[in-house]
């Protein structure tokens, strides 16, 4: 469940870091052109994705403990985005390997 909610914080805040202005169109995930060409729906998608990840938060921890622990996990995942974008270094082995890990952790360790 950690892991689904890291991937749609990613993902959500990845289209919205897409929809930026200042961003170079990198394509390294290949939806960099998509989100330049409609930037309305990337973020009304992004929106979706964040309040729905927020709920699962919340579901998952409860209300106070699964906003804070929300907001962390944004923080690192933008932080995360911003630095390693312009490198390109966000491709899809390296999304892959980090995620697999994640829910390898995740279910051996709870």
């Amino acid at each position: 469940m950690v892991t689904l909610i890291s991937l749609l914080t990613f993902m959500a805040f990845y289209l919205l870091y897409g929809t930026s202005k200042k961003m170079a169109t990198i394509g390294e995930l290949g939806i960099g052109k998509w989100t330049g060409e409609h930037k309305k729906i990337a973020q009304a998608a992004s929106l979706a994705l964040m309040i729905f990840s927020l709920g699962l938060s919340c579901f998952l921890w409860g209300l106070g403990s699964g906003t804070f622990t929300f907001f962390i996990l944004l923080m690192t995942v933008a932080s995360l985005v911003i630095l390693l974008a312009p490198l390109r270094l966000l491709n899809y082995p390296f999304l892959g390997v980090l995620f697999i890990g994640s829910i390898l952790f995740e279910t051996l360790l709870f």
